[in-house]
């Protein structure tokens, strides 16, 4: 029990006879990767693959980031959609921390932790910046990643 957070980045791929021949190649390989021919309908070949792309645990701060940013401010456990562009200004902001490692000032400034039922402590200890370096680094490996395939990004979390 307590806050679990999740990133997902989600790709559809489409058979559909008058798609590109790349795309209806990447449907069949994905369907036979997962031995699914029997359970699709040929009337609409269709898939969307989901990747649990990044996963914390009680980073209360790191969710806080996406409850501002991404969820307009309503912390409901809900699905969101998370625009490429929210993701690089979170990067920009931990590296930003990262250079200020140690700084709780600066830290509870820019990145503050949240308080809620079970979502960890609130201490500006090393949990808190390591949590600003995995996540930073998870980030840039997944930008790299996510524009190249038309890869849509979603945030949830769950308590």
């Amino acid at each position: 029990m307590g806050l679990d957070m999740y990133l997902y980045a989600e790709q559809y791929v489409s058979g559909y006879a008058f798609r590109p021949d790349e795309e209806k190649e990447k449907y069949a390989k994905v369907i036979n990767a997962l031995d699914a021919s029997s359970m699709v309908t040929h009337d609409s070949p269709s898939a969307t693959i989901s990747l649990t792309v990044g996963y914390w645990r009680k980073a209360n701060h790191i969710h806080n980031w996406f409850v501002n940013n991404v969820q307009g401010g309503v912390d409901n456990c809900d699905r969101y959609w998370v625009d490429k562009d929210k993701l690089k200004e979170l990067s920009t902001l931990l590296l930003d921390l990262l250079k200020h490692r140690g700084d709780e000032e600066y830290a509870n400034t820019h990145l503050p932790t949240a308080e809620g039922f079970f979502f960890g402590g609130t201490e500006y200890d090393q949990y808190y910046w390591e949590t600003i370096d995995e996540t930073y680094k998870m980030i840039v490996t997944l930008l790299n990643k996510v524009g190249e395939n038309n890869w849509e990004l979603y945030y949830q979390s769950s308590w």
